[in-house]
């Protein structure tokens, strides 16, 4: 476990907070986190989370929403760059794997959530929810690229789990503990999502 040195700025506490509760759970285990050991380990009154967190459990729900609202951020911007583009879903798979690649530690934490809520099924409208919201970029783009070639909705639902399958698999890959990978491996990642035959014309 890292040392116990004060580290956060003023105004970014909450943010310590929560990378600090993202640390403990995947260095000692979720039974370990608590209100008062984050404090500790930011180096803060055991006073000072309550004035962001009435319990653990908002805690938790704060570290998932954060890691959620920051990947939705990303794909954003990866749909805004690529908009319109023939590469647009090998883009957004990608950040999507390479987002969790460079940020194991929030991979971990969000596989080991047992009430972790991603509806693949419904239809295609926006959630509220920041994990939905992730989702839902991946989804609609996807939606739209199909639609172009006339494939029918239960078929379009089917090549989105597919999709879906296969980012998340990837990253459980890529981010195993011994594993021997391609030194390239974001253009092995690319590569890889480019040539599944779920993408039309790529």
């Amino acid at each position: 476990m890292k040392n116990l040195k004060k580290s956060y700025h003023h105004g970014n506490l909450k943010e310590e907070l929560i990378e600090k509760g993202i640390e403990i759970i995947n260095e000692m285990g979720e039974e370990k986190l608590s209100l008062r050991y984050v404090a500790k380990m930011c180096g803060v009154s055991n006073a000072a989370p309550y004035t962001y967190f009435k319990k653990k459990e908002d805690l938790l729900e704060a570290i998932s929403n954060y890691i959620w609202k920051m990947l939705a951020k990303e794909l954003n911007e990866t749909r805004e760059k690529y908009r319109n583009k023939e590469e647009l879903l090998v883009k957004l798979g990608k950040k999507y794997v390479t987002f969790f690649c460079e940020n194991s530690r929030y991979y971990h934490f969000i596989i080991s959530r047992n009430n972790m809520k991603i509806d693949l099924l419904s239809e295609f409208s926006k959630s509220e929810n920041d994990n939905q919201n992730a989702f839902y970029i991946l989804k609609t783009e996807a939606t739209k690229v199909f639609e172009k070639y006339s494939i029918p909705p239960e078929s379009i639902q089917d090549k989105i789990i597919a999709m879906w399958a296969l980012v998340q698999g990837l990253v459980t890959i890529v981010t195993m503990n011994n594993l021997s990978f391609s030194e390239y491996w974001e253009k092995k990642i690319e590569e890889i999502i480019k040539s599944s035959c779920m993408i039309p014309s790529l």
